[in-house]
């Protein structure tokens, strides 16, 4: 249980991981669901599914829902469920709402965002630990900072790092191109710019294979430690 409750954990935190403004306040991406296979040590052992919608004028809302499949939906329950809600305001990606859910049956961690532009400041809340932290434009939760990659690829203009908040605190991650590399996928071959997520000194990397053809869409995600494959993700489907 603790093993799955860790694999769980950290095919969210692919989802979460992979600024600037655009020319309107519509959505940078069209509206999608893409579906994804999660592996450990080589094994499937779920699937992702991850959601954008246009909500009304300038306002949107993304999802992602994580499940264990087959054999090991049998041997221990899980679930990691995310949901954001916010606007593009003078196109900038502004998220208001973030909530974060994992649930095993048996252990459960809770997260909450609320962000208040005006005010300058996002309520923070993980478990029993809350924090009001400063809000400087660019900052967003986990799951917003996947749609603004896609829009800082569209333009051609990928900061070299990007602020978030997780869990109590405000974490800022390196991002490096390191090329492209054509890949076959059930989509059928497709090219991808591969993209490098990472806190110097640390152990722990994430690579993003993104798709220009795709709006920059992520089909495959990787997770390294000390130069080892610890979990990835595939694509498998896309609706737009």
């Amino acid at each position: 249980m603790k093993l799955w409750f860790r694999t769980l954990a950290l095919a969210g935190l692919l989802l979460l991981s992979p600024l600037a403004t655009a020319a309107n306040d519509s959505l940078p991406v069209a509206p999608y669901q893409a579906r994804y296979e999660v592996y450990a040590s080589g094994f499937s052992i779920g699937e992702a599914v991850i959601t954008l919608a246009a909500t009304g004028p300038g306002t949107y809302q993304m999802t992602s829902d994580v499940r264990p499949n087959g054999l090991v939906a049998l041997l221990a329950s899980g679930r990691i469920r995310e949901q954001v809600s916010g606007e593009i305001r003078e196109g900038t990606i502004r998220p208001s709402q973030y909530e974060r859910l994992l649930d095993t049956g048996k252990k459960s961690d809770h997260m909450q965002l609320r962000f208040d532009w005006s005010a300058g400041q996002v309520q923070a809340r993980h478990n029993a630990d809350q924090a009001t932290l400063p809000l400087a434009p660019g900052v967003v939760d986990p799951l917003s900072l996947q749609l603004l990659v896609m829009k800082d690829l569209q333009r051609g203009q990928l900061p070299g790092e990007y602020s978030l908040v997780d869990r109590t605190e405000i974490k800022t991650y390196q991002i490096r191109n390191q090329g492209q590399e054509t890949l076959d996928t059930p989509l059928g071959k497709l090219n991808t710019i591969l993209i490098n997520q990472y806190t110097p000194g640390k152990t722990r990397m994430t690579t993003f294979w993104v798709a220009p053809d795709l709006q920059y869409l992520p089909v495959r995600i990787m997770q390294e430690k000390k130069g080892k494959e610890d979990l990835r993700m595939e694509i498998r489907a896309v609706e737009r």
